[in-house]
């Protein structure tokens, strides 16, 4: 039991302003971020999204929200710097107003933003222009407006926090799920939020207009997607075609049998040209080389009868080959959360801008320490802190802590935090084209948000609580 002073509140006779520190903790740190990494990381996909926010011809290999940001932001600032900076101001800006209400002591504020905010394995994916990126940034600002609407009942916060939301579950194929535990939190607020009625709901019809309010963002969201995706892709593609591939080409070598369909490969592939391509770390070299299984794109898009082929095909192999499938996802998710101390670089970090038909040639970097933090990073790669089932075992302890205190504030957020992160990647483990430390970005911050969320010291703004 404890109270606390408002965040926006100033002592009285005294010019010290308590959020001061805070503020200019993530101020600092945010200046910090974009010199470190200017203008940004490009790898492959990031230099594609580019060429795309400058041309105007959207394709949705990637979906087509984050594009359509980067084309406005791109139209301001000409430089992939530019998105860059928002990313890491949204990120900042969250962890800054979570701070805020979690303590009312600047020492465990700043701790907090300064402790999660260059969390390892988080920042080296916030170096870089992907979705992912972008997934993290606005997903840490919607969590913070969230939950200062939730603590201070203010509607203007959770106003701002709604297009985040939207946003949120759009800019991942798989980031509809992570955003469910967050449009409970955020409906929990408004439901809060909203002018006292006479007479007190009950509990059965407070959970329900919550829930309704939930299921509205989650799906005002996914429509959101969907209708920038059709009014602006230009260039459309399966991305899906490429999972289906690769579980075929490891579906032939763990049976010895070539499943792969003749309409999907290349003529001359054979099986043992296949066992040499395959590797459950990423599908890209069963689909590159002379011979290969087709990935759908470029000139070997697939027709819409040979995707409803290649699906049939997919799903019958699986049906009568349960085992070698199971085993092909099992090893994927083992290489996907465990340690990153392989050779291949590209499933860590990308520290480079990739060329790209007329993309401008790369910016020169503000500072020479971008260097030897690349070098930094390749070190460490290995350690544990990097580890994604690390931080799966923190959400999950926290889940299972925050669930029967779950009407507390604390509660709530810490639950909704840590499971966001744990749907986020739940997905993967039957849908990941590749063993990517980016595809666990949001579960790093998650898991620590909901891990902080326990030990802090929540109350609302004029009561005890």
């Amino acid at each position: 039991m404890e109270s606390r002073v408002p965040p926006s509140t100033i002592v009285q006779g005294n010019t010290f302003f308590p959020d001061v520190p805070p503020v200019l903790a993530g101020s600092l740190a945010l200046v910090f971020s974009v010199g470190l990494y200017f203008p940004g990381y490009l790898s492959f996909d990031s230099a594609f999204q580019f060429w795309q926010a400058r041309t105007g011809h959207f394709s949705n290999q990637s979906p087509v929200v984050m594009t359509a940001l980067w084309q406005a932001v791109n139209a301001l600032w000409p430089s992939p710097a530019a998105m860059l900076t928002l990313h890491f101001l949204a990120y900042w800006t969250g962890l800054v107003l979570l701070a805020l209400q979690f303590w009312d002591r600047n020492l465990p504020r700043v701790a907090f933003i300064l402790g999660i905010g260059f969390l390892p394995p988080a920042f080296v994916i916030m170096g870089h222009l992907w979705t992912d990126a972008s997934l993290i940034a606005a997903m840490t600002l919607a969590f913070g407006l969230t939950v200062t609407g939730l603590v201070e009942r203010r509607p203007f916060a959770l106003a701002l926090a709604a297009p985040l939301i939207l946003y949120s579950g759009a800019v991942r194929h798989n980031s509809l799920l992570a955003l469910i535990p967050l449009a409970m939190l955020w409906a929990q607020a408004v439901f809060e939020a909203l002018p006292a009625r006479r007479g007190a709901p009950s509990v059965i019809r407070r959970r329900f207009s919550v829930a309704a309010i939930a299921v509205l963002a989650v799906a005002a969201s996914f429509g959101f997607g969907r209708t920038l995706d059709l009014a602006l892709a230009r260039e459309r593609v399966s991305t899906w075609a490429l999972v289906a591939g690769w579980d075929l080409a490891a579906i032939s070598v763990r049976t010895g049998t070539m499943v792969v369909p003749a309409f999907a490969r290349t003529p001359g592939l054979t099986l043992d040209q296949l066992r040499q391509q395959y590797t459950p770390l990423t599908n890209v070299p069963v689909f590159i080389g002379d011979e290969h299984v087709r990935y759908g794109m470029d000139g070997e898009v697939y027709s819409d009868e040979e995707l409803r082929r290649l699906r049939a095909a997919w799903l019958a192999t699986i049906a009568a080959h349960p085992w070698s499938y199971a085993a092909h996802r099992a090893d994927v998710t083992a290489k996907l959360f465990g340690r990153y101390d392989g050779d291949l670089e590209g499933l860590f970090f990308s520290p480079t801008v990739v060329p790209y038909r007329d993309n401008p040639p790369a910016e020169a970097a503000l500072w020479n320490l971008r260097d030897r933090y690349a070098e930094l990073v390749r070190a460490t790669r290995g350690w544990l802190i990097f580890m994604p089932a690390l931080y799966l075992a923190i959400a999950a302890g926290v889940s299972l802590w925050a669930w029967p205190r779950k009407d507390s504030l604390t509660g709530r957020i810490a639950l909704a935090a840590a499971g966001s992160g744990l749907l986020l990647v739940l997905p993967l483990t039957i849908a990941a084209p590749s063993a990517e430390l980016r595809y666990s970005g949001w579960l790093f911050v998650s898991s620590i948000i909901g891990l902080a969320a326990c030990g802090a010291r929540i109350t609302r703004a004029g009561r005890r609580r």
